[in-house]
């Protein structure tokens, strides 16, 4: 008996868990979610240091300095940026300092070039300063042991850095989704060959594999015939070695729909098979060894909108990332909506600005009119038409990361 696509989520959901922790290089945790805090090494910076290009000196030997009478220092060392400071700053003293180089001992200022005639074994000083002008001091940003990462945190371009700077080269994240796309039936033909007589192309492949990556999964592809033998072969290896299996055709009622009898002489725990909505009615899910199965309807659209409502939510437990739960919002109708049949349907459409518009081809096995689409409408099994400016009940799709 089919269920709702609320039900058939509920179901998939309560049997997952997040996965496991992986220390994973900096520049591979990209969108990732950090799995325990992390905190500082060191202080940042970690040695006081000049922020600009000048003489680090001792604020007392400036008292009074003017461009009328210049405080005159001898100049006992020159830093730059990476170099280690040797030389302290005593009385009358001054040390020649680039951006970023270390302040020398003893000195507790630092006076620009601009206020100075640059001088370089004596300099002349034309203005008085106060004790810590122009100093980043040691651990200003961040001390020792500080807490720089939160649980549960999505790295981003400035994390990475932050954690760079720490001089991390690694952080734990969750191990990211392995999945695989199984194209199924005698009917199919990859891109790039020859097309016989009664062949397609595989487009699901193309859409679901795109989406996968989009979604954060490490994705692999096989295409099998309708035997069945062969399929149950691919699916055991294949359940054996990846957190999720997406299929496309055999799920239906015909004499080559091999997909739920294959997986229950495997052993899987189906959890369902056929949801109340179009299109995707026949979208089966089962489990097996700790593998999610998830069984999708051959039409293009038809898969598209079962793995839209039921893949982001599963990889959202998988890698413990909320954003890529289902976001539900209302929107106006641009035009008059209609729908079809008495099942709950959902309608590939465009949302902009409180405004969704659905083009006008919805055929299941069509996919030029997703283009440009970014979420579905979902029209209730009660209703038949939604008049233009009306609200309507949208699934936003979860972006994922560009590809």
């Amino acid at each position: 008996m089919a269920i709702t696509i609320e039900q058939a989520q509920q179901r998939l959901l309560e049997r997952l868990s997040p996965l496991e922790e992986e220390l994973a290089p900096l520049r591979q945790t990209l969108g990732r979610i950090l799995t325990r805090p992390v905190s500082a090494p060191l202080a940042q910076p970690p040695f006081d240091r000049s922020p600009l290009d000048g003489y680090a000196v001792r604020a007392a030997d400036l008292a009074g300095a003017s461009g009328e009478r210049p405080a005159v220092l001898t100049v006992v060392d020159t830093l730059f940026a990476g170099d280690e400071s040797r030389v302290p700053v005593a009385p009358g003293q001054a040390v020649r300092l680039m951006t970023g180089a270390m302040l020398p001992a003893g000195a507790d200022c630092v006076i620009r070039q601009e206020d100075t005639d640059l001088g370089e074994r004596q300099v002349q000083v034309f203005a008085a300063l106060s004790a810590g002008t122009n100093c980043i001091r040691r651990g200003e940003e961040y001390g020792s042991g500080d807490r720089l990462l939160t649980a549960g945190q999505r790295i981003d371009a400035a994390a990475a850095a932050v954690a760079a700077g720490a001089g991390l080269t690694a952080l734990p994240v969750r191990r990211r989704p392995r999945a695989a796309v199984l194209a199924t039936g005698d009917e199919i033909i990859p891109p790039g060959q020859p097309l016989p007589p009664g062949k397609v192309y595989d487009a699901n492949t193309a859409y679901l594999t795109a989406r996968l990556d989009q979604l954060g999964a490490v994705c692999r592809t096989e295409t099998v015939g309708d035997d069945a033998a062969a399929l149950t072969a691919a699916l055991i290896r294949l359940g054996r070695e990846t957190d999720l299996v997406v299929t496309t055709g055999g799920v239906s009622v015909g004499q080559k729909d091999l997909l739920e009898p294959v997986l229950r002489h495997m052993g899987a725990t189906l959890l369902f098979h056929g949801i109340a909505m179009k299109p995707g009615m026949p979208t089966l899910c089962a489990l097996w060894e700790g593998t999610v199965f998830l069984c999708l309807s051959g039409n293009p659209f038809s898969a598209a909108v079962a793995f839209e409502l039921l893949v982001p939510p599963t990889l959202a437990i998988l890698t413990d990332d909320p954003s890529l739960l289902p976001v539900r919002t209302s929107a106006r109708a641009a035009a008059d909506i209609e729908k079809t049949g008495g099942l709950r349907r959902f309608l590939r459409a465009a949302y902009r600005g409180g405004v969704v518009t659905v083009p006008g081809s919805q055929a299941n096995g069509q996919m030029r009119s997703m283009i440009g689409c970014n979420c579905f409408v979902d029209m209730p099994e009660e209703t038949v038409c939604v008049r233009k400016g009306a609200p309507v009940s949208v699934v936003l799709l979860a972006e994922g990361r560009p590809l």
